[in-house]
């Protein structure tokens, strides 16, 4: 044999034998990390960095053991943390949770591989009954994950806990089973899902979620109302008014829909509609002071009569209800308004105009109180026409220019 032959022949075994050194290594870190997560005082973050090499190692990235352990470690920090409420002691709420959150995404990932056929083709999974029992075990502490979560403002991974609680349950070797039931927990998270959505700004995903639960009798009046809100933020003006539709016809009595709704006809120019709307609101709901008060303002450019009788009707039920205050003065004072500066002039128009200014006169002062920004320029104008000189100037001095 010649001299570079054998060189290179021991090169290459030096390689050989070094890879089987580094695979070695990979596994006992796999079980080096399952043995730390059992013992009592665990250092979990001693455990994650070797499961972390384990898992970016080529020789045994691909194992169901690997993801299987990565899992355990998370679901032992999860315990032993859970454990301590049991003793009073405080517990880290946030790594607690971040740690259930990450036991499900390792323990899926172990799942899948643990269901693939071996060499001969035969599927003998190792870690399959251990991971079931685990979500058994936690499934609904992923409830409280994502109460806490929704608590702290952290949105995305509260939806990741209502969905991996959803994912649990909808696992086919749990199908028949009480864990896959549909319970008031179930309708609870579901519902939750939606909102979690809608706060992390994923709109269509919360949209999503809602028309497929939408049917489900737990607080569907408040599923319809962020449906419809969540429609109108992502410019669905169609599916909107479908749902304020459908949510008028399940909850009469919920002026949400109703008023909603309204102002989108009266957006689009249906007055007709908004108006025979409202009046059927009207008739199921007669003692809202706010449905008169819309209705005022949608028969003001046509019928200035009827505008003032829908407007003292709201405040018949609510004298202190302040659109209508604001809106009944400001009709009075318009109408003056037009009266005085209309083609004919003379001692009886101005006794008019007069008459007018003084219905207006307590309601914009009325009206000023609740919004001085609102109601400084009608009411300023209103003392000009009655004479009022030094109530005049002084609400021009303190808003406007002289």
């Amino acid at each position: 044999m010649k001299k570079s032959t054998v060189i290179t022949f021991l090169f290459t075994g030096a390689l050989l034998f070094g890879s089987v050194s580094v695979s070695q290594a990979q596994k006992q870190n796999v079980k080096e990390a399952e043995r730390i997560a059992k013992s009592k005082n665990a250092k979990f973050d001693d455990a994650r960095g070797l499961i972390k090499s384990a898992l970016e190692n080529v020789e045994t990235k691909d194992a169901a053991e690997t993801w299987y352990v990565a899992g355990f470690v998370e679901e032992s920090n999860f315990t032993q943390e859970n454990l301590k409420a049991l003793d009073g002691q405080p517990q880290d709420r946030a790594m607690m949770n971040n740690a259930l959150l990450d036991m499900f995404g390792y323990y899926q990932e172990a799942y899948t591989r643990d269901q693939q056929p071996n060499a001969k083709g035969k599927i003998r999974p190792r870690y399959t009954k251990n991971i079931l029992k685990a979500y058994e075990e936690n499934l609904l502490y992923f409830i409280n994950a994502g109460g806490y979560f929704m608590e702290v403002q952290k949105y995305d991974k509260a939806l990741e806990a209502f969905s991996d609680f959803k994912a649990i349950k909808a696992i086919p070797d749990f199908a028949g089973k009480p864990i896959a039931l549909v319970d008031s927990n179930s309708m609870m998270v579901d519902f939750f899902q939606v909102v979690a959505a809608y706060q992390a700004n994923k709109k269509e995903e919360a949209i999503r979620f809602a028309e497929s639960i939408k049917s489900v009798p737990y607080r569907q009046n408040d599923l319809y109302q962020i449906l419809s809100q969540t429609y109108i933020e992502t410019a669905d003006t169609v599916g909107y008014v479908r749902t304020m539709e459908e949510g008028m016809q399940l909850f009469p009595d919920e002026p949400y829909f109703s008023v909603n709704l309204t102002n989108t006809y009266i957006q689009q120019g249906k007055i007709e509609d908004a108006i025979a709307l409202l009046e059927k609101t009207i008739a199921k709901s007669p003692n809202n002071p706010q449905l008169y008060d819309v209705m005022g303002k949608l028969y003001e450019a046509s019928d200035e009569n009827k505008a003032i009788e829908y407007f003292k009707k709201a405040l018949e039920i609510d004298p202190t209800f302040k659109e209508s205050i604001y809106n009944l003065g400001r009709v009075y004072y318009n109408i003056g308004a037009r009266i005085k500066s209309g083609e004919k002039v003379d001692a009886a128009s101005d006794a008019k105009a007069l008459e007018y200014f003084k219905l207006a006169l307590p309601l914009m002062e009325k009206a000023y109180q609740n919004d001085p920004e609102e109601a400084w320029y009608i009411l300023g104008n209103v003392y000009y026409n009655l004479k009022m000189g030094d109530k005049y100037e002084q609400i021009q001095k303190q808003h406007g220019t002289n």
